[in-house]
């Protein structure tokens, strides 16, 4: 059978909207319009939420989910939602109306088609009061994250200071998820430690928009970039208001405490030399997180941090637990997975009748494609190799593939053969011009820095790929000894803006 040819897409132009409907005729629905937000033609979504049910519905308005002040910035249905709400504009729930669909209750607002407009463009003008105070938004986790949740929930009750790894790839959800486990088991005090303190940044955006003051717990960090946010206060600020809460007998509000590893690891307290952090070591934590488990964490300074934190349960969150899924680390019941495959089912599988816009479909389609080595590894092939006292036949391996030693890949010339046959071949991905201008950003990932280093020299000085972008984001972020030391995150950040066909090199291990 014949391989297709790639056909690679890697940009779709997408208007977001938010649009009302009324559905005349229907007796309940009578004084409430629905609010919702699409990517698609506002035609389109309404006919498929409402043409199984044989309901007749009547578009009312619809708008660009853009801000008017020249920012570009769009929003969703929720922001707008939410103004409505501090508006104090009722909802199905609000007046008792049980006849609404639970999971479709949150898009209907009892308020006339031309008030919801006008307070539609009064929004999109100033961004309302919604930018102003604070107006938490209501949340529905996607199935996914309430099977984690769930499956989290059920392993605490019944293990004693136990321990559970979400497997879940990039985007999946996980601050949201976490606050809301959080919430279910009724944690006091919740420790979130990471080794990419660079990540604050969206564990503090899901705290504002989702949990906030008004879900009783406080947001305590010092780490840079988040520590002087809005709602964000240092220890000692909180430690002083649980002293006047206690002496009021006032419920002491719930703590969510975000550190980073190396400044746990810098503690005198968990087997640094600096005198800071003695709060985390006193207090004995309701949930302890470890976001990016696999990151920097493995290692004998980090488990002598770790041990020494008194909590009742830890949760490990982490896209690549290679080494902890390869040493056993958590038994099977203790694991949830959640792969790039299970979200494709997801999207490709969602109901587009309900209400709900579908969450998976501003994801990108995923495409796996294979290729055969044998006529790029032909010589290693036709070589034979001693295993245990046997001559044995070669077994292609990545890792080995791009093994170095010395300096020097161990395969150079295999490894030139395989970029001449990535840009040459047929059907490979960068072999026409075609092709290459679809793909205008990739990422290579190998398992070793030195590996991803040595690969970024070679795309450097290579024919084709000498005219990409070439961004090493491994280890320090040089090619060569000679270059500016500078990390390779803020290389990436730095450079990515201006990038024509930006081309990342990084390792994983």
């Amino acid at each position: 059978m014949a391989m297709q040819t790639p056909n690679i897409k890697t940009a779709k132009d997408v208007v977001p909207m938010i649009y009302a409907y009324t559905t005349p005729g229907i007796t309940y629905h009578e004084g409430y319009t629905k609010i919702g937000y699409t990517e698609q033609k506002v035609e389109d979504r309404v006919y498929q939420q409402t043409h199984t049910a044989g309901v007749k519905a009547k578009i009312e308005w619809q708008g660009n989910a853009v801000f008017d002040d020249g920012s570009g910035e769009t929003f969703d249905d929720h922001a707008f939602h939410a103004y409505l709400r501090k508006n104090d504009v009722k909802q199905p729930m609000d007046l008792g109306n049980e006849y609404f669909d639970k999971n479709d209750r949150n898009e209907w607002f009892f308020i006339t088609p031309e008030d919801s407009r006008s307070k539609f463009y009064d929004f999109r003008l100033n961004r309302g009061i919604f930018e102003q105070e604070s107006a938490i938004i209501p949340y529905i986790l996607r199935a996914e994250q309430e099977k984690a949740v769930s499956l989290t929930k059920a392993y605490r009750e019944s293990h004693e200071k136990g321990e559970f790894l979400w497997n879940a790839k990039p985007r999946f959800g996980k601050t949201l998820a976490v606050y809301d486990f959080m919430k279910r088991i009724g944690a006091k005090t919740v420790l979130i430690v990471t080794n990419r303190p660079a990540i604050a940044n969206s564990w503090y955006s899901d705290y504002s928009k989702f949990i906030g003051r008004e879900s009783k717990y406080f947001f305590v960090s010092d780490v840079d970039g988040v520590k002087n946010k809005k709602n964000v206060i240092s220890y000692d600020e909180f430690a002083k208001d649980k002293i006047s809460r206690e002496k009021k007998k006032l419920p002491v509000l719930g703590l969510i405490y975000f550190a980073s590893l190396q400044d746990l690891k810098g503690s005198i307290y968990f087997g640094g030399k600096f005198n800071k952090l003695q709060e985390i070591k006193d207090t004995n934590w309701d949930l302890l997180v470890i976001d990016e488990a696999h990151e920097g964490v493995d290692t004998y300074k980090t488990d002598v941090a770790f041990d020494r934190i008194k909590r009742k349960f830890t949760l490990h969150l982490s896209g690549t637990p290679f080494k902890a899924l390869a040493n056993n680390k958590f038994n099977d019941d203790a694991i949830f997975n959640y792969t790039y495959a299970d979200e494709q089912k997801s999207k490709r599988d969602w109901d587009n009748s309900n209400e709900i816009e579908n969450p998976y479909a501003v994801l990108p389609t995923l495409n796996l494609y294979t290729y055969q080595m044998s006529e790029i590894v032909h010589d290693e092939l036709s070589q034979k190799m001693e295993l245990n006292g046997e001559t044995v036949e070669y077994a292609f391996d990545l890792n080995e593939f791009f093994k170095v030693e010395n300096g020097k890949f161990v395969h150079g010339s295999s490894v030139d053969k395989f970029l001449d046959a990535l840009t040459t071949q047929k059907r490979f991905p960068f072999s026409t011009q075609e092709l290459r201008d679809e793909i205008k950003h990739s990422f290579w990932l190998l398992d070793r820095v030195e590996s991803a280093r040595l690969l970024a020299k070679k795309l450097h000085e290579h024919p084709i790929f000498k005219d990409y972008e070439i961004v090493l984001a491994a280890g320090d972020g040089r090619v060569d000894d000679d270059d500016e030391n500078e990390k390779s995150f803020d290389r990436s950040r730095k450079r990515l803006p201006n990038m024509k066909r930006p081309l990342h090199c990084l390792s994983v291990s």
